[in-house]
């Protein structure tokens, strides 16, 4: 009896704040996109969710709904407050959706897609993140998969993507590559050294306060002032807008089309008419400031690199919003260089593509794997009592150190009776406006011979997808000390069985 062969598919997946993709490596080792199931010419499905009494509905098929039905409920930009255990979007039921339940649901949709068009078993995913996502962010995606239903997971940097898609199939030996990433609603600015033999991370800087939704909102806010100085109010309710934000989203994307300097069109919102006039000149007014402060990161990024302009070989530009055209000149006239020499290399899909190139050769170990050295975006420490009393934070990983990577430091205890040490973990980085913290959390150690003076020796680490793993062990016996769980861990834990049972009583777009 002749044994059925069975094939497995590696993915690429863009989990996107604005727009998601799925991509693999087809059978002539090119990297290729799945399209919709309900429109295979259409190659993105949109980052927005809607949960109602008709059913659940994901993507484009929802944006056509909303064409008809704008007052419809739906949730976007959920990515950016993945990582924060709330509700972000209430359906017909007042459930309160978590950001990554959200996410399941576009990832299983994607899953939908990949399922319609291949009949192959999925092996793998790789699933891409900014470069500044912290742990709780990178746990909320690894979270997200999981409630997809996704087994073999693994997250990578969406700058590293990009490179890799760049260096796909490139000789011609080493050179200093600088990703400029400009998303749907984050910015990564990354240095990296790409050779013949892999690819290297030297330094990230990064925001998620710039995207292409604050160009939108500042469309937005225009379209507010006319309609305030014509009619005397702005309009506040939630239905008008999002028809105003799907409308801004429209005409950016209008304003960056090669050619196109003007968009005019006569607006209804909340009853009223608005005729509605935008030119190239204004919207690269209106958006200066933003990309400037997009270039301050870059310039950030060079020095922690410790290197200038001159020493980039290669200035690669991607993500959706690094079409505006104000990019390219601000970004040649900062850098030096000719706007032509700017490489953009399919910005929409390089990192689902960059994925996928990575998840066949990770997963199925096809495709001449090489090496691939990351780094984290965060020094990693711990929260002590400075010498003048005040807490500060003890630096035991830095910023931009190759990953895995993992440092330990000791600990006594007070008391003779001191049966637990508790310990405060924190991600740190210097931002625009100064120290940025991100606490973890405070984790509990119990000690089960208690004494004065005890030692407990505190390893924080990074794995190799930029999450935190943090242990603690004995030194005088080399046993590991068990971390106490929390009631706010345990009902987190509870929460997401709740969400996790929602998501797999939903057909999706059906």
């Amino acid at each position: 009896m002749a044994v059925k062969e069975i094939f497995l598919l590696y993915l690429g997946i863009d989990l996107g704040t604005t727009y998601s993709l799925v991509a693999y490596m087809n059978d002539h080792g090119q990297p290729t996109l799945f399209p919709d199931f309900h429109d295979a010419n259409e190659f993105r499905t949109p980052s927005v969710v809607h949960i109602g009494d008709e059913g659940c509905f994901v993507g484009s098929a929802l944006e056509e709904i909303l064409d008809d039905e704008p007052e419809l409920s739906q949730a976007r930009f959920f990515k950016l407050a993945m990582g924060e255990p709330k509700g972000v979007y209430s359906d017909h039921r007042q459930r309160n959706w978590w950001p990554q339940s959200l996410s399941a649901l576009v990832l299983k949709k994607l899953l939908n897609d990949v399922e319609a068009f291949a009949h192959d078993e999925v092996g793998g995913a790789l699933i891409t993140v900014p470069a500044n996502f912290n742990d709780a962010q990178r746990r909320a995606t690894r979270e997200a998969a999981q409630l997809a239903g996704l087994a073999r997971v693994k997250l990578l940097d969406e700058p590293v993507a990009a490179a890799t898609f760049y260096g796909f199939n490139r000789k011609g030996g080493e050179q200093t590559l600088f990703v400029y990433d400009l998303g749907g609603g984050t910015f990564d600015a990354t240095v990296l050294q790409v050779g013949d033999d892999g690819l290297y991370s030297l330094a990230t800087e990064g925001s998620n306060q710039h995207g292409g939704m604050r160009v939108d909102e500042f469309i937005m806010d225009f379209i507010l002032d006319e309609y305030q100085r014509q009619h005397g109010e702005r309009p506040a309710d939630e239905a008008t807008l999002m028809i105003l934000r799907r409308f801004a989203h429209e005409a950016k994307l209008t304003l960056v089309k090669p050619g196109k300097t003007r968009i005019s069109k006569t607006l209804v919102l909340a009853g009223r008419t608005l005729d509605f006039v935008l030119t190239r000149d204004l919207f690269n007014q209106m958006i200066s400031a933003f990309v400037d402060e997009t270039i301050a990161v870059c310039e950030r990024c060079l020095q922690a690199a410790g290197l200038e302009w001159s020493f980039i070989d290669t200035l690669l530009l991607t993500g959706g919003s690094s079409l505006l055209p104000l990019v390219p000149e601000k970004l040649a006239r900062a850098s030096g260089r000719p706007k032509d020499q700017l490489v953009c290399k399919q910005p929409h899909q390089a990192v689902a593509y960059g994925a996928a190139i990575l998840a066949a050769q990770q997963f199925a170990g096809t495709g001449g794997a090489k090496k691939l050295q990351t780094i984290c975006a965060y020094d990693l420490g711990i929260r002590v009592m400075g010498p003048n009393g005040q807490p500060t934070v003890k630096v035991l990983v830095s910023k931009n150190t190759p990953v895995p990577a993992a440092a330990r430091t000791t600990f006594y205890t007070n008391r003779a009776d001191q049966a637990r040490l508790i310990i405060e973990a924190v991600q740190q980085r210097e931002g625009e406006q100064g120290i940025e913290e991100n606490s973890l959390g405070f984790f509990a150690f119990a000690i089960d011979n208690p004494r004065a003076q005890y030692p407990v020796e505190i390893e924080l680490a990074y794995d190799l997808e930029g999450c935190v793993v943090i242990t603690a062990r004995d030194p005088e016996t080399q046993k590991q000390i068990q971390q106490v769980m929390d009631k706010d861990t345990e009902a987190m834990d509870r929460a997401l069985l709740d969400q996790q049972a929602w998501i797999n009583a939903l057909s999706i777009n059906q």
